[in-house]
């Protein structure tokens, strides 16, 4: 973990900035000998100017110095998350995708109404878009749950796979509107591979601000 720390930071902008200052110090002291060693003895030059100078490199030093740092407790922070993440394998998430797996048991699914609603039905989609399920919905704002219990139209157990929920709602005025849709699975793998762990949960991959709440089972 280390390494990972140490590469990041170091092919982060304030280690490209740190070498273009030494690079830019190099030819500012280079610059400063030439003209202390061709000055006139008779009107040399004013020693505050270096001084100040001087003083200015410092401050930009000490900048990137402190910029690097910063880079370094963000890197060990992600480093801290990505540990975390694997706790949440076997969890059940709630998460910002409108996709679940059936598997004979169903799906769990919640929607958002953020806007007066005057009708609202809720669509269980097949993989081909075909409607398999249909019925009216909660127009209440807020949170409402709808559990599939996997059966179709006629009431009789759809085949296996990925169902989507879509949702046909309309406003008193008849304009479309498009609540907020989210699935209940479990997390069934993590992605440690990046900085930011992602998720597999049921058929989605997901990063973790697109998770809106963890399920702990039993």
């Amino acid at each position: 973990m280390i390494d990972a720390v140490t590469a990041a930071t170091s092919n982060g902008a304030a280690a490209a900035d740190s070498a273009k200052l030494a690079e830019d110090f190099d030819d500012f002291l280079t610059l400063l000998t030439t003209q202390l060693q061709n000055q006139d003895p008779l009107d040399p030059m004013d020693s505050a100017e270096f001084t100040n100078q001087l003083v200015a490199f410092t401050g930009v030093e000490q900048q990137i110095q402190t910029n690097q740092n910063l880079e370094l407790l963000a890197n060990l922070t992600r480093l801290q998350n990505l540990a975390s993440s694997g706790s949440y394998l076997g969890s059940d998430a709630l998460a910002i995708r409108d996709t679940g797996d059936h598997d004979g048991s169903g799906i769990k699914w919640q929607y958002q109404n953020t806007a007066d609603t005057q009708t609202l039905r809720l669509e269980v989609h097949d993989s081909s878009g075909n409607v398999v399920y249909s019925e009216v919905g909660e127009t209440g704002l807020g949170f409402h749950e709808f559990n599939w219990d996997g059966l179709d139209s006629t009431g009789v157990m759809a085949a296996d796979g990925d169902y989507s929920l879509h949702i046909v709602a309309e406003n008193e005025d008849g304009g479309e509107l498009s609540p907020n849709i989210f699935v209940q699975e479990t997390i069934t793998a993590v992605d440690t591979s990046g900085f930011e762990p992602l998720f597999t949960i049921g058929p989605n991959t997901v990063g973790q601000t697109e998770i809106i709440e963890l399920i702990h089972n039993g």
